[in-house]
């Protein structure tokens, strides 16, 4: 599993602060059925986030409902990226 470092290299910037600090923002996530989740956690040692579908502003199609959980890496790309 890749994991998402904890400083980067090249600003210095924390990556999984930056996640924490974003829980509760809605973000655009292809991997999501209406394309759109909101970030509710990241695990104790940061490599995975949870996230649960909202309806999309632009589609038709209900979210799922619970929650998910991916690699904080993916998530960190769809918020910042």
């Amino acid at each position: 599993m890749m994991k998402l470092s904890i400083s980067d290299k090249y600003d210095n910037t924390n990556k999984i602060e930056e996640l924490r600090n974003a829980i509760g923002y809605v973000y655009s996530d292809n991997h999501s059925g209406t394309y759109n989740s909101k970030l509710v956690g990241v695990s104790e040692c940061g490599n995975i986030a949870y996230t649960e579908e909202v309806k999309g502003k632009y589609s038709n199609f209900e979210p799922k409902v619970g929650i998910k959980s991916q690699q904080s890496w993916l998530v960190w790309n769809g918020m910042f990226s």
